[in-house]
């Protein structure tokens, strides 16, 4: 099991949140995970110390239902807590009062499971109108790793390579405009090989160093990949690989990932040469 040193474990107010879902989740006997840019930094910064980009303050949280009475209980009940409110906008969202720490936090709800249609997808009730693209959550579900975030409460949070399948799917569903899961899926890019796999990386995947010259951080990216397509369904292969078989969207894949190589000098092409180690690893493995 993986642990948050107490020196850098996640927002207080963040902390109170996760506690009060898991204590609602046990009670319906229902398994959730951590997502978002909450396991980027649990993962990144909590664990490994590493820098994780973009500031958050959301907490997303993906739940397996069998249908949506449970999705729609979990809600109520936190609701009924008196801890959340219901957003009138937004189905899948909740807010946090947050009283012991004078903050509140938006609150994501991602179900998935018995919920998904053909091709995973998932149509919110009553009318189906809004559509979301939840590929990837049952593999991210199955390989999330256990992390202690405070002494004697630990969460399942989503593997970094879970992570980055599921921010290319993110990023593929929410159309141009919106490129914060390209930043995200930059800093994996950039950070994976610091994330407790050097070891890995000289000793049993010392192949991957060998096939980049030993550039660690090409192999990082590399190795990303590779992880990504050990765990990914062929369904959900498909899709990433058709992300990067379309000129147009991996040219704008490749513009917003630029956006997030914080200071470096020619950030479009090391977006570039990350891609093309990611897509190589993804592929090999397939």
């Amino acid at each position: 099991m993986l642990a948050v040193p107490p020196d850098r474990r996640p927002d207080p107010g963040m902390l109170e949140v996760l506690r009060q879902v898991d204590r609602v989740a046990q009670a319906l006997m229902l398994d959730y995970f951590v997502v978002g840019a909450m396991a980027r930094d649990i993962l990144l910064t909590g664990v490994f110390g590493l820098s994780a980009g973009r500031a958050t303050r959301d907490v997303d949280l993906a739940v397996a239902v069998e249908g949506w009475p449970q999705f729609e209980a979990i809600k109520a009940h936190l609701v009924g807590t008196g801890a959340f409110d219901s957003d009138a906008r937004i189905a899948h969202r909740l807010h946090s009062r947050a009283v012991s720490t004078g903050r509140g936090y938006p609150l994501d709800l991602i179900p998935f499971g018995g919920v998904e249609k053909p091709g995973s997808k998932i149509a919110w009730p009553p009318d189906g109108a809004v559509v979301m693209n939840t590929a990837g959550y049952g593999e991210a579900g199955a390989s999330a790793v256990l992390v202690e975030v405070e002494p004697g409460f630990s969460v399942r949070v989503v593997s970094l390579p879970g992570l980055a399948i599921l921010k290319l799917v993110a990023w593929a569903d929410r159309g141009s405009g919106d490129p914060r899961d390209a930043l995200d899926l930059a800093t994996l890019l950039r950070q994976y090989a610091a994330a407790g796999n050097e070891d890995r990386l000289y000793g049993s995947e010392i192949g991957v160093l060998e096939i980049v010259q030993y550039d660690v951080d090409l192999a990082g990216a590399r190795l990303l990949g590779m992880d990504a397509g050990r765990i990914a369904s062929p369904a959900t292969r498909d899709q990433i690989l058709a992300v990067f078989a379309d000129p147009t969207r991996l040219d704008r894949l490749l513009l917003d990932v630029a956006r997030g190589m914080y200071a470096v000098q020619d950030a479009l092409a090391t977006a570039n040469t990350l891609l093309a180690q990611f897509k190589a690893g993804f592929q090999a493995v397939g």
